[in-house]
């Protein structure tokens, strides 16, 4: 029983000690980063590096937020926010589809869609743009969000393992209540699945808020530009500006990481709760 124990404690203590290497060298970019977006040009390419500054250039925060204007991070922050909300919408319904709804070839045709996960999106890229460009969306807030709402391939997945876990039961009660398939969805289904939303919310705006090709394709203007684009702009002069341009890539992650944050802990249980199935 001793030696059990000892070989339990030890296979933890173990495990532990990976889990602080693994959150060190992923920290370690990150860190660098931070130090980067505070030093002087000169002391950028100071051999060898230095990991604090000296001294804190605060300014290449303003000259980055100078750079990267209130505009684009409200586009970028619309983009997220309805690109969650429209494909939120779209894969929930799905979900709710596969997962409660019986009709022919339900299977079979969950499958199909879900092959649509291995299509590389370089593939679908310009047949997408053609049908863009047909409906005169260019340079448009729909042209860039619409076509995004359209892949939910993972979300439709996951909303349906989730819902599938849910009890017959309560589906069976509030069919003999008269309730609907729309009533049952909206009343019942999405108040119990706020985990699930919660976790394939911070994944979407994760997602669309780093997303740089469609943009890159689909915007002509800076009044549509987005943070990313942005950031891509500032790297032509990364010899001269690399210290500002890590301070716009600073700047960048704080919105994503606040909802990160907020968030943790319904997004570790939301997907803990959509791979189980009872």
């Amino acid at each position: 029983m001793k030696n059990d124990s000892v070989r339990r404690i030890s296979a933890k203590t173990l495990i532990i000690i990976a889990l602080v290497i693994g959150a060190a060298i992923n920290l370690i970019p990150f860190i660098w980063m931070l130090s980067t977006s505070l030093k002087t040009p000169p002391e950028v390419f100071k051999y060898p590096p230095a990991w604090i500054p000296n001294p804190f250039e605060w300014e290449n925060y303003r000259d980055a937020y100078r750079r990267i204007n209130g505009r684009v991070f409200f586009n970028s922050a619309f983009f997220a926010i309805m690109i969650v909300l429209l494909q939120g919408l779209v894969t929930t319904m799905g979900g709710f589809a596969f997962a409660r709804i019986k009709f022919p070839f339900r299977n079979i045709i969950f499958l199909i869609y879900l092959g649509t996960m291995m299509i590389p999106p370089q593939v679908t890229l310009i047949p997408t743009y053609i049908i863009v460009v047909k409906f005169g969306w260019v340079n448009t807030y729909q042209g860039l969000i619409l076509p995004i709402v359209a892949q939910g391939a993972f979300g439709t997945f996951l909303f349906r393992q989730f819902f599938i876990r849910l009890p017959d039961e309560m589906f069976e009660a509030a069919r003999l209540d008269g309730a609907n398939y729309w009533q049952q969805f909206w009343r019942f289904t999405l108040p119990l699945s706020k985990p699930v939303l919660i976790a394939y919310g911070v994944i979407t705006a994760l997602t669309a808020w780093k997303m740089y090709l469609w943009p890159l394709i689909v915007v002509r203007s800076n009044e549509l530009k987005v943070v990313p684009i942005a950031i891509a702009e500032l790297s032509g002069n990364a010899s001269q500006d690399r210290g500002v341009m890590m301070a716009a890539v600073s700047l960048s992650i704080i919105p994503i990481l606040i909802l990160y944050i907020a968030a943790q802990r319904w997004f570790v249980e939301g997907i803990a709760m959509s791979g189980q199935k009872g």
